[in-house]
């Protein structure tokens, strides 16, 4: 019987569309509406904005995708029907947004750094125990995405603390294009860091964590940079690095453009370096933009493993 369910269950997801209402037009909003629009699993239900004029609105329109122009209130109050929403505005926003949407029956996946959702990488889902996807984690429904720092970092973080015995500080540094910044990213710096320091000592076991943004203004563009160091106990770099190749073949998987372009290396004693580059697949935004590309790419990765393996919790 469990066996005949289990072949249902699989001819379900096959035929589900996951029904996407995407909340905030900006860079980050619309690259995603773009991207799923490539996603035979998805379909993209609305694109939710504040400004009839907004570039992102105009776009998805271009595209044939149902637009709203008068914030996510209009959205949630018409009879559109959806399973999934993405939220790509700000942290403040968001938790507005939450009081509109928390007892609906359907999965929320946050791109601000508000820290209101569960943390989420979708390359540590079943390598490490705070990422796991169980029925018990699924009563939060809610699953944040922290920052392009995070996800871009957590990588390398996951593969020096496999090879230590011990990590006991961490520090994420990332560079981006100042021009792939909006105002939303600009305005929530502050949770930025708290968020991405959060995630290094989630992974790390260390509550030292610390966490750097430059926007870097050079022109042409600079591709986004993380760089991480460690301060760690008994570190096989031999063991991390294989490790880090790995969880780099991993996320090219979703994010095509990310590389480990320095490898695990010793600086000085118990001092351990490594750095990844993205560049962003470009389908709204231009290939510089790595940072935007890789927390969108990790919350169409998400949406989709959480629909493969819970589908029934998220459909009315």
């Amino acid at each position: 019987m469990n066996r005949v369910k289990e072949l249902k269950d699989r001819k379900a997801v096959k035929q589900l569309i996951i029904k996407a209402l995407i909340l905030g037009s900006g860079n980050i909003g619309t690259d995603l509406a773009l991207r799923m629009r490539n996603d035979q699993r998805f379909e993209v239900v609305g694109l939710v904005g504040r400004r009839p004029e907004s570039e992102g609105l105009l776009k998805a329109e271009e595209r044939g995708i149902p637009i709203f122009s008068e914030g996510a209130s209009q959205a949630l109050a018409g009879e559109i029907a959806f399973n999934v929403v993405f939220d790509a505005t700000s942290a403040t926003n968001h938790i507005e947004h939450w009081n509109l949407i928390s007892d609906r029956k359907c999965l929320v996946i946050d791109l601000t750094p508000s820290q209101l959702g569960r943390p989420m990488v979708p390359i540590l889902i079943g390598r490490h125990d705070k990422f796991a996807l169980t029925g018990q984690e699924l009563t939060q429904k809610n699953f944040s995405m922290i920052t392009c720092g995070g996800q871009s970092a957590a990588a390398l973080i996951y593969a020096m603390q496999k090879g230590s015995n011990r990590i006991l500080e961490v520090e994420i540094s990332s560079s981006i294009a100042s021009r792939s910044a909006g105002l939303a990213t600009r305005r929530n710096i502050d949770n930025y860091i708290m968020a991405t320091e959060s995630l290094a000592s989630s992974i790390s076991g260390t509550r030292k964590s610390k966490a750097i943004l430059v926007l870097n203004p050079t022109d042409p563009p600079v591709m986004m940079r993380t760089t991480v160091t460690v301060n760690a106990i008994g570190m096989k770099v031999d063991v991390a690095n294989q490790m880090l190749s790995e969880m780099e073949e991993a996320m090219q998987d979703f994010v095509p453009g990310y590389r480990i372009v320095v490898p695990i290396f010793s600086e000085n004693e118990n001092i351990y370096s490594a750095t990844a580059i993205v560049e962003g697949a470009g389908f709204y935004l231009p290939k510089f933009a790595g940072n935007l590309d890789v927390i969108n790419a990790a919350a169409v990765e998400t949406a989709g493993r959480l629909f493969e393996s819970h589908f029934g919790a998220f459909l009315e």
